[in-house]
């Protein structure tokens, strides 16, 4: 579990939790609190942030932005004002520059709640953080509020957009002036607005030099609290001259064949429109490049408005691509024709693709509970696939299911399973294959009668379809259905995480995980290969001394000795560095992938006891911190992640790594500085391997624009990371969210809520008590979730949580989420 640094003597997690309720979790074992989230960053457009990435300022934060004084602003020239679905497509209107957020303009109030709620924050250019907002006195006796602009010349006003803190207003108008004692109301509303983002085209535009949100009264209710709470909050003030452009972006309509490229939709001059991606990429690449399919399909297409230089990007438009081959429907009859409609899908078995009909039989259903079953395959690289899957076909079906290998020009057999790689087609070009690097094409009788393959590109999607056969044999209790499908899943990481080093667990578990992963095509095993206990929740006698003996793990076994011979890893347990990489390769014919992870640098009592003098010095709960003023602390990490990478193969079967850096409560300059250094030092020591590491940027206040975009962001709490800003500033994001995401057995987070999980979580959402984050599931850089597990305890009433309790609340959410994260 991620700590939060609270004082000697607090018991508290601080994890804002959609699961906490009045302050107490549903264990009653911690306490929650709200906390602030959302950037402190000042808003840029894409075209802006990557200037300013290439002049090497990104990343300033409220840390670096005064409070008693708001400079001139950069803000795009134009934005987006909304885009909503229609018949047609997408309605799109635009507006130009925000005039608060113009030099001469300033923001006053009839009254501020204190110096942290002052009027100019609502004019700031920033709607998502909740400490820059204005909020008036809470007087009970006087609901006459207002929030002021002076221009300083008039100006033409015709739309507003208000960012609400909270949605308690009854009555009030947006009013103008020339001289500030004569006002006029533009707009006037006896209503509480409907959600905390509203925005108000005004009838006609007014010219005038004053514009206010003027509040004559508010609610009084007891069941929101507004009785209590009777000031007016605002996070964000935001005036417009006008709407510039109206026009609306058509859905492209795709028409049947083969070779076929996306048109992009037009657009009026000055804008131009580029194709941003889809959520399904292996149905159109990022040139546009449409896949033969053999049957209709939606796809979600992402598309990049432009103009004057400033991109903003759009929500996405769905639409159908139709199979490459079109059928003639009898229109007489309005059916299918029998030899479609013959075979069909099982009840709770689905897939992208599916066109039914035999080779030659026509047969709907052929039962192969009675036929002797074979697994082959002609590629080496298949073997321990094939191996897997008959062992599991044998389980399931009572019987031994054989494993032969074809020669090259040896057919397959009635009674054949074939396992296939499948080759790129077309002048060399894969883009006419749908199936991606995790798809499958299984053809069950298509083509031979009592013969079925599974064809994919790679071995992850070879064993993918292996999976879903094994599924489609469960369903349709061996009476198989006869034609072809295709499969594809949405997200590129669809994962679970275990923390061993705050508790031993033992390999067998690993292996229990991820099998049972396999099972659900999941794809990422990460494992956190080290941790201690939280410091600020045990008991010890209050010393650095104390504080160094409280337990800590490091599970993998290490050469890294201080000057006396003490050793880093874990002498209850750690596993070997030649099972570990057997693990890895064993995992990988599973088709999953094993992320290990060592965190620094905090979390780090394994090493900070073995080597005291590179632990910070000071307060006791910081001795699990590296201190990074220490060149030696450097040099230490670089030594171990050396260790796995160049000096020995325990990590080569992998190629994602995770290195930590979450929660560290030291300079935090030094913190952005030590990300960087050890992620170039891994990068060039595994040059080939993707690494990972847990969200904490936006927390620290720092410039972060030196650190590589190829990096990428798991996002666990959206006060360290806010995950808009890393998307913005070109990260990938993983949602691990800490309200929705979390297992903690025996503490607050015992299970997940399969309730939400099942009704209302989505991969791309990041919803916490403050505000929802929603990301575009078409983006590439949208990368899916990883759900994790935690083992803060080791009981729970008094009784030992055994790895059987761990597995059973391990598999408790997989079946939804692996679901949801393929589809």
């Amino acid at each position: 579990m991620r700590e939060k640094k609270t004082g000697k003597d607090s018991k508290m997690l601080l994890h804002a939790d959609r699961r906490l309720e009045d302050g107490k979790s549903a264990g009653d074992k911690q306490v929650g609190r709200r906390h602030a989230n959302g950037r402190h960053a000042v808003r840029v457009s894409k075209f802006l942030q990557a200037a300013v990435l290439a002049a090497g300022v990104l990343g300033m934060s409220a840390a670096s932005q005064s409070r008693t004084e708001i400079s001139e602003k950069e803000q795009p020239l134009w934005q987006v004002w909304s885009a909503e679905e229609c018949d047609a497509g997408l309605t799109v209107e635009t507006v130009g520059e925000n005039l608060i957020l113009q030099k001469k303009a300033k923001l006053t109030a009839d009254s501020e709640e204190g110096k942290d709620f002052r009027a100019m924050y609502a004019g700031d250019g920033n709607h998502t953080d909740e400490t820059l907002r204005w909020s008036s006195e809470n007087d009970w006796e006087n609901n006459d509020h207002w929030l002021m602009a002076d221009f300083g010349e008039p100006v033409s006003i015709g739309a507003v957009r208000i960012y609400w803190e909270r949605t308690n207003v009854k009555s009030y108008a947006l009013e103008y002036s020339q001289d500030k004692e004569n006002w006029q109301q533009a707009s006037v509303f006896e209503e509480a607005p409907e959600q905390k983002e509203q925005q108000i085209v005004l009838n006609e535009p007014v010219e005038a030099r004053y514009f206010r949100l003027h509040v004559t009264d508010v609610l009084k209710e007891e069941s929101d609290l507004s009785l209590y709470y009777q000031n007016v909050s605002v996070q964000e003030l935001e005036v417009y001259g006008q709407l510039e452009d109206c026009f609306v972006i058509e859905t492209p309509e795709i028409e049947a064949g083969s070779r076929r490229t996306l048109e992009l939709p037009t657009v009026p001059e000055p804008y131009s429109i580029s194709f941003g991606g889809a959520d399904y990429d292996v149905l159109v690449n990022m040139d546009g490049k449409i896949t033969d399919t053999i049957a209709d399909t939606q796809v979600v297409l992402g598309f990049i408005l432009e103009k004057d230089g400033e991109m903003q990007e759009l929500p996405g438009i769905q639409t159908k691509i139709p199979a490459s081959e079109r059928v003639e429907v009898d229109r007489e009859r309005e059916e299918v024709p029998e030899a479609l409609s013959a075979g069909t899908l099982p009840k709770g078995f689905t897939a992208m693709e599916w066109k039914p009909g035999g080779a030659s039989t026509g047969a709907a259903h052929s039962d192969w509970t009675t036929r002797f079953i074979r697994v082959v395959y002609r590629d080496e690289e298949l073997e321990r696939t094939a191996q897997l899957f008959a062992t599991e076909l044998s389980g399931q079906l009572l019987q031994d299911v054989s494993v032969e290998k074809l020669a090259d020009t040896e057919k397959p057999a009635e009674g054949d399973i074939v396992l296939n790689f499948r080759k790129a087609v077309g002048d060399g070009k894969e883009w006419t294959q749908t199936l991606g690097d995790e798809g499958y094409e299984l053809n069950l009788e298509a083509e031979s009668p009592g013969v079925i393959s599974i064809s994919a590109r790679t071995k992850r999607g070879v064993r993918w379809g292996c999976v879903a056969l094994g599924q489609l044999w469960e369903k349709s209790e061996g009476q198989l259905p006869a034609g072809v499908l295709r499969d594809y899943p949405a997200w590129s990481v669809r994962g679970f995480g275990i923390d061993v080093g705050r508790r031993p667990v033992s390999l067998e578990l690993l292996y229990r995980i991820a099998e049972e992963l396999s099972k659900h095509q999941m794809n990422t095993l990460q494992i956190h290969l080290n941790d201690n206990q939280i410091i600020s929740q045990s008991d010890y006698d209050g010393t650095k001394e104390g504080a160094r003996q409280l337990y800590a793990g490091f599970r993998l076994e290490s050469d890294v000795r201080n000057k006396a011979g003490q050793s880093i890893m874990s002498q209850d347990l750690y596993y070997s560095k030649e099972e570990f990489a057997q693990f890895i390769e064993d995992a990988a014919v599973m088709g999953v992938e094993v992320v290990p992870e060592i965190d620094t640098p905090a979390h780090s009592l394994a090493l900070t006891k073995v080597f005291p003098k590179l632990g910070l010095s000071g307060d006791p709960e910081s001795v699990d911190q590296l201190d990074l003023s220490n060149p030696a602390a450097q040099k230490l990490a670089e030594t171990i992640w050396s260790e796995y990478l160049t000096e020995s193969d325990t990590f080569s079967g992998t190629g994602t790594v995770h290195i930590g850096m979450d929660e560290y409560f030291g300079n935090q300059k030094a913190f952005v500085d030590y990300m960087k250094a050890l992620s170039d030092y891994v990068a060039e020591a595994a040059p080939e391997k993707t690494i990972r590491m847990w969200g904490s940027l936006s927390k620290t206040g720092q410039d972060y624009s030196g650190l590589s975009r190829k990096i990428q962001l798991q996002v666990w709490d959206t006060d360290w990371t806010d995950p808009q800003e890393m998307y913005d500033a070109g990260f990938s994001v993983i949602n691990s969210l800490s309200s929705s995401l979390y297992l903690i057995p025996g503490g607050g987070y015992d299970r997940l809520d399969l309730d939400f999980l099942e009704k209302k979580w989505q991969p791309n959402v990041f919803e916490t008590q403050e505000r929802t984050w929603e990301l575009p599931r078409w983006s590439s850089r949208t990368l899916g979730a990883c759900y994790m597990l935690w083992n803060d305890y080791a009981s729970q009433d008094g009784n030992e949580i055994t790895e059987d309790g761990l597995f059973e609340r391990f598999t408790e959410p997989l079946d939804i989420l692996a679901r949801k994260l393929w589809k």
